[in-house]
């Protein structure tokens, strides 16, 4: 059974392929939700980014949040935006909330996983702001980038924060009609 993966994150397709998994990708379209509960919206928008790509297949979609201080972090909409949403998480611990929909014809599973971050200070945040890294994610930064952002995770998993909890993935999958690929050593 094919697995398509409905995000235009190079990071879940990085994460899903480092695990073995062949993958199709299609960008999703669909309009996220961004009011609301943040463990709902996760999920909510996880569901509707599987949903706006259905094909034959299993459809995976998924969406991440930071929640720090009270506030729904997304995607910054420009470098103000992100400086602000930087100083803050280097102020205030956050939790990185992740929502998964797994879609398998007119079946669906899903769920969130949530991990708790904080972030150090930064000394050169200028020039990190200047480079860009921060379009495109969640909370302004990726935990996986080498730079002079330094978040840890204080619990939970880091898959999670970089966009794609594969424990929570591997559950969700147990629930259809996906078989694992063999990896015994030949």
């Amino acid at each position: 059974m094919k697995l398509i993966l409905a995000s235009s994150s190079p990071r879940r397709r990085d994460l899903l392929r480092g695990e073995g998994y062949d993958i199709e990708i299609l960008e999703p379209a669909a309009d996220e939700v961004e009011d609301g509960d943040p463990y709902h919206i996760v999920v909510e928008n996880a569901r509707l980014k599987a949903g706006s790509v259905q094909r034959d297949g299993i459809v995976i979609g998924a969406d991440t949040i930071v929640l720090c201080d009270g506030e729904i972090l997304g995607k910054p909409g420009d470098r103000s935006d992100a400086e602000r949403m930087l100083q803050l998480q280097m102020e205030h611990p956050q939790e990185v909330i992740t929502g998964i929909c797994v879609l398998e014809g007119g079946r669906e599973f899903s769920g969130y996983e949530v991990s708790a971050v904080v972030m150090d200070p930064c000394d050169d945040l200028d020039a990190y702001l200047e480079s860009g890294l921060w379009r495109g994610k969640a909370g302004a930064y990726g935990i996986q980038d080498d730079g002079p952002i330094k978040a840890r995770v204080t619990h939970g998993n880091e898959n999670n924060v970089i966009g794609l909890p594969i424990s929570l993935l591997r559950r969700l999958l147990s629930l259809t009609s996906f078989s694992y690929p063999d990896r015994t050593p030949g």
